[in-house]
C-alpha cells in the first residue's frame, strides 16, 4: 500500500470519528435540553400549585370586583402607590415569570398548557379590568408575558376544543349525573 493511501485511510478514518462524535454530540445535547426543560416544567409546576399561588387566585377572585369599585383604591393603582403585598400583583408577577419561561423556550409550552391552559384563561380574565388599569399610565408592556401565555392557552383551548385525551385510549365509565346528584340542576 502506498503511503498516499495510508494517509487517504487515515484521513477518512479521522473524518468518521469527529462526525461520529459530532452526532454523538447533538444527540446528548437534545438529551440534556429535556431533561432541563423536564427540571424547569416541574419546578414551575410545584410553584403554580404553590398554596400561596391558589390563595392568591382566591383573594384575586373576591377582592378585585371590590377594590376596582373604590376609586380611592383605584387612584393609588394610577398613582402606583398602591400595597405591592396585594393578591392580584402576586399572582399577576407570577403568571408573568411562567410566561416569559414559556415564550423563551425554557419550559415546554404543549406540556405546561396541557395541565394549565384553563387556569391562565380564567386567571387572565379575571385580571383584564387591573391589567387595563396598570397599563393605563404604563406601558403594554405590563404583564405582556402573561398576555403572552393567555393567548397561547386560548390557542392551545382552541386546537383541543374537546380536551387532549388520547383516541385510541377508551375512557373510563362514570355514572350519569343524575345518579351521582339526585337533584334539579339550574
Amino acid at each position: 500500500m502506498t503511503y498516499e493511501a495510508v494517509n487517504t485511510i487515515a484521513a477518512i478514518g479521522t473524518f468518521l470519528v469527529i462526525a461520529a462524535t459530532a452526532i454523538a454530540a447533538v444527540f446528548q445535547l437534545r438529551h440534556m435540553r429535556a431533561s432541563n426543560q423536564l427540571a424547569g416544567l416541574l419546578s414551575v409546576l410545584a410553584r403554580v400549585e404553590d398554596a400561596n399561588f391558589n390563595a392568591w387566585l382566591t383573594d384575586t377572585q373576591r377582592q378585585l370586583p371590590v377594590l376596582l369599585s373604590d376609586p380611592e383604591y383605584v387612584q393609588t393603582v394610577v398613582d402606583n402607590t398602591f400595597d405591592r403585598s396585594i393578591a392580584w400583583l402576586q399572582l399577576g408577577n407570577s403568571y408573568d415569570w411562567v410566561g416569559s419561561l414559556v415564550k423563551n423556550r425554557l419550559i415546554p409550552v404543549e406540556a405546561f398548557l396541557d395541565v394549565y391552559s384553563f387556569r391562565i384563561s380564567q386567571a387572565w380574565e379575571l385580571m383584564i379590568p387591573i391589567t387595563v388599569l396598570a397599563r393605563q399610565n404604563s406601558s403594554d408592556a405590563v404583564w405582556e408575558n402573561f398576555e403572552y401565555l393567555y393567548v397561547k392557552a386560548q390557542e392551545w383551548n382552541k386546537r383541543h376544543e374537546h380536551g387532549n385525551y388520547p383516541r385510541h385510549v377508551p375512557h373510563a365509565e362514570l355514572p350519569r349525573f343524575e345518579e351521582i346528584f339526585p337533584y334539579k340542576r339550574g
